[in-house]
């Protein structure tokens, strides 16, 4: 399938690695200009450099910003930077770290505060800043949210307060924009192993008393299929949605989580 991206200015959040690398990866590999971003300068350069190696794309095609998603301003310089060097942009995909595990009564109003921060305050600056651009001859948003925000996980306070949120925002987003041309979607990994899945399961492993191997099989256990995904295949299914080969999908959820999700809508 052609999916179009040829060409097409994509911003990708939290980009230098896991599921946002995964990513760019794939829109570069489709011949997209991809802007990719994270706070850190050298994570961003071995990103780089690892996208070029792997999809033998044109240097000029990835584009390095620093931005700290806990800071809206930088947020909106980043945006503006890469709208500024590929002449526009196409398709915003919104990313967020991953807010801390830890029961409600173990999660003080500090940590909730930090909680709308870093996961859906920031996800509406991102979306804020990369809106004028994107109504200008249409585009796509595309969250990163994790598939458990429709089915809370104990001990998973802020996500499950806030996560749901940006399933939320949207939903607002495509209704409100759709006029503009402008879609947004939301793509729900679980089971996909990435650093931060594989640093979980370290830190399982040694609360637990078992080893690695066999956190992964409990992970895979949860699962009908019978393993894990790659960053590979989170990735094809993030630029599909993005791209206008996806050009009537818009309001929706694309679990990508091996069958993880037991809702039946």
């Amino acid at each position: 399938m052609e999916l179009g991206l040829d060409g097409a200015s994509v911003f990708v959040a939290a980009a230098s690695k896991g599921l946002g690398l995964g990513a760019a990866t794939q829109f570069a590999a489709e011949g997209a200009n991809v802007a990719i971003a994270s706070r850190s300068a050298d994570n961003l350069a071995a990103a780089r450099e690892s996208i070029l190696d792997e999809t033998s794309c044109d240097e000029d095609a990835v584009f390095t910003v620093e931005v700290d998603l806990a800071d809206a301003d930088a947020i909106e310089s980043g945006i503006e930077a890469a709208v500024e060097e590929f002449g526009g942009l196409d398709v915003l995909v919104t990313n967020h770290g991953g807010p801390n595990n830890a029961s409600f009564e173990d999660t003080s109003l500090e940590a909730f505060d930090g909680g709308y921060n870093d996961v859906l305050r920031s996800t509406v600056v991102q979306c804020k800043a990369a809106l004028p651009a994107l109504r200008d001859g249409g585009g796509a948003i595309t969250h990163l949210v994790a598939a458990s925000a429709a089915e809370p996980t104990s001990h998973g306070t802020l996500g499950n307060v806030f996560r749901p949120g940006i399933y939320g925002l949207s939903k607002t987003l495509a209704n409100e924009e759709g006029e503009n041309g402008v879609r947004s979607n939301c793509v729900a990994p679980r089971g996909v192993l990435s650093d931060r899945i594989e640093s979980k399961i370290a830190a399982r492993a040694e609360r637990e008393g078992i080893t690695e191997a066999e956190v992964r099989e409990l992970r895979v256990a949860e699962l009908p299929l019978p393993e894990m995904g790659t960053t590979e295949e989170f990735g094809k299914a993030v630029a599909f949605v993005s791209s206008p080969a996806a050009s009537y999908v818009t309001g929706s959820v694309l679990p990508v989580d091996g069958g993880w999700s037991s809702r039946l809508l």
